[in-house]
């Protein structure tokens, strides 16, 4: 086995010999920083962000509520200087729907090893509730024609397999076509295909 020599010496003053081969086997398991290198797969304990226009979308009241969101000043009529209070349903409704909700939680991925790709169906917690859902889009390498995205997404659906929101706002992968079962009503509310 071949060694190098580092410019880092031992307690007796030699040069510590480090196999080229273990520092190279060390870093295709870990990343620079731990925790934050390439995902592999959705397990369960991963956040998952919620892209339809359902009441548990992560997107939807951030686009929705922008107008809602700016506190109302009132003027007085007399005078162009707005007056030293604002009105508090506003200012409660901006408090409100500033604090985005929290990423829905992966509880279960219906596959036989519980490892979850694009395509796979997940149960996740959202607003202290079970909901099933689709994965649409993952932060893993792209392999196969399947694209890399930003964040990991799902689409919720009810029991039957229909989905709970009206439109997905983010763009789908187009190779989703070619699975079969019930996501073909996922891409029926897709608006836009990578």
């Amino acid at each position: 086995m071949l060694h190098f020599l580092s410019p880092k010496l031992s307690l007796t003053g030699r040069p510590l010999r480090v196999s080229p081969c273990l520092n190279h086997g060390r870093m295709l398991w870990t990343s620079v920083n731990v925790g934050h290198g390439p995902l592999c797969f959705v397990a369960p304990q991963t956040r998952l962000r919620v892209v339809d226009n359902s009441a548990w979308s992560n997107i939807a009241p951030a686009i929705g509520d922008a107008k809602k969101r700016q506190p109302n000043v009132k003027t007085d009529s007399r005078s162009t200087t707005p007056q030293a209070g604002t009105d508090v349903q506003s200012m409660l409704m901006s408090l409100n729907k500033s604090f985005a909700p929290k990423p829905a939680l992966c509880i279960r991925v219906y596959t036989h090893n519980n490892k979850g790709k694009i395509g796979d169906k997940v149960l996740v917690a959202v607003g202290g509730q079970k909901k099933k859902g689709w994965i649409v889009g993952t932060r893993q390498q792209s392999r196969n024609g399947w694209p890399r995205f930003e964040s990991n997404n799902i689409v919720l659906v009810d029991d039957e397999g229909n989905p709970l929101g009206t439109r997905i706002l983010v763009p789908v992968p187009a190779k989703l076509r070619s699975l079969s079962g019930d996501i073909s009503k996922i891409l029926s509310i897709a608006t836009t295909f990578v």
